[in-house]
């Protein structure tokens, strides 16, 4: 396909160049034949008018009568005409084919004059210079194995399930890492396409290699992160010190990268380390929070948040309060913005909350639980109100303090008593 652009290309610039050209030794040879036609003209009536001026004379001096004259005149005149229109005297029916071999001769002449001349022959000799120098220079100092690769790799991002597509594009990258072993990319590619197989120990030492011959940019923390849940499978889908290199070594790079957050959610949700889970579906969720991923992610939160609720009534001394926070049916938000829930004194307004702990809209709905941990300031826990009240802010300046347009809800006052207490808030008010 490449190759075939190029030619028409070049096609397209040859006419740029021959048809003006053409067109020119045409319109030069017309102009030269309108002059030297328009140059006999002006002779033969010049002519004309000197001949008439002698049977002029000759009626005046008497030695020609009136019908000597007008004869005279008659037969000047038919010369005239013969001399500027010869077509009346050869004839209508010859005249068509012997013009035709007339203009043929002329602009074969006019060719060849343009093809003697310097001005003539120079674009000629440039369009036949251009492509063989493009050509050559694009042969030494072109990309054509760059081209020529990123075939594949579009063949490998756009391959779904397809097997055979699969093994046939091994097989290529293979042979242009053989050719090649600096070749990062391509090195990158043939790992993606082993692990769609399972060759998983293969997939392993293409993105090896590749993440070693990748500069500190953030093409590499991609590869690194890939890289690093193959090494995860190949170890048995543990997290050992090779492994967190890894992590470590893209997380230098890019602190949220995407496949390593993906991979240390995957492993917390296999130890049932919630709070660890938790944590990375969130970020997961503020990269992409309108997918239908994120959805899943959520109700990943919601649920894992629940088995923290039932597996761990309290998380030490002192009262704990699970709070199920969601929005009301039909209430559209923006997915990042803030949302506060805060446990506060209800015996005294002013101070500092006793619990806090912010989210995004993006992680509703979700049950968080608050405790003595969760204080702002460690005089001012939970355990120090006996009674208190639950609110939520939904913040759009991303503020704690309420604001006019904000959503807010506030529980009724219960007192906690040291023991677990499940709360349920619904936001649906908004602040005049």
């Amino acid at each position: 396909m490449f190759w075939f652009l190029t030619v028409c290309l070049l096609i397209l610039a040859t006419l740029f160049v021959v048809v003006p050209l053409r067109k020119y030794g045409s319109s030069r040879d017309e102009i030269a034949v309108q002059h030297r036609e328009e140059l006999r003209k002006e002779e033969n009536l010049s002519l004309y008018r000197e001949r008439v001026e002698e049977p002029d004379r000759e009626l005046v001096a008497g030695n020609l009568d009136q019908a000597q004259y007008d004869s005279l005149l008659v037969e000047l005149q038919q010369s005239l005409l013969s001399d500027i229109a010869p077509e009346a005297i050869t004839g209508s029916i010859s005249q068509p084919e012997t013009e035709g071999k007339r203009k043929d001769k002329k602009k074969d002449k006019t060719e060849q004059s343009l093809l003697s001349t310097p001005s003539g022959l120079m674009p000629i000799v440039m369009v036949v210079l251009i492509p063989i120098l493009a050509y050559g220079l694009y042969s030494q100092w072109g990309y054509i194995e760059e081209v020529e690769l990123m075939g594949l790799f579009e063949r490998t991002a756009v391959n779904f399930d397809d097997p055979e597509e699969t093994r046939d594009l091994i097989i290529a990258l293979g042979e242009v890492v053989q050719a090649d072993e600096e070749n990062n990319w391509a090195w990158y590619f043939l790992g993606r396409n082993l692990s769609v197989s399972g060759l998983y120990e293969e997939a392993e030492i293409a993105y090896s290699r590749a993440s070693s011959l990748m500069e500190d940019t953030g093409d590499k923390a991609v590869i690194l992160g890939q890289y690093a849940q193959i090494k995860y499978i190949n170890s048995g889908g543990e997290i050992t010190p090779e492994v967190n290199a890894i992590i470590e070594q893209a997380r230098a790079i890019i602190p949220n990268e995407i496949s390593v957050i993906q991979l240390l959610a995957i492993d917390a949700e296999q130890r049932e380390d919630w709070p660890a889970a938790i944590e990375n579906w969130r970020l997961l969720i503020q990269a992409n929070p309108n997918s239908q991923q994120a959805n899943v992610l959520r109700a990943n939160i919601t649920e894992a948040q629940r088995q923290l609720a039932t597996s761990s009534p309290a998380t030490g001394p002192g009262p704990a309060i699970d709070v199920q926070i969601r929005l009301d049916e039909g209430l559209q938000i923006a997915p990042e913005t803030h949302v506060f829930i805060a446990a506060r004194n209800a015996a005294s307004e002013g101070l500092p909350p006793v619990a806090a702990t912010d989210l995004r809209v993006a992680d509703l709905p979700i049950t968080i639980r608050l405790d003595n941990s969760s204080s702002p300031l460690p005089q001012f826990n939970l355990s120090s109100a006996d009674t208190v009240f639950i609110s939520a802010l939904v913040s759009f300046s991303g503020a704690a303090n309420p604001q006019s347009g904000d959503y807010r809800v506030v529980s009724e006052s219960f007192a906690h008593n040291d023991q677990h207490v499940d709360i349920e808030l619904i936001i649906s008010d908004r602040l005049p």
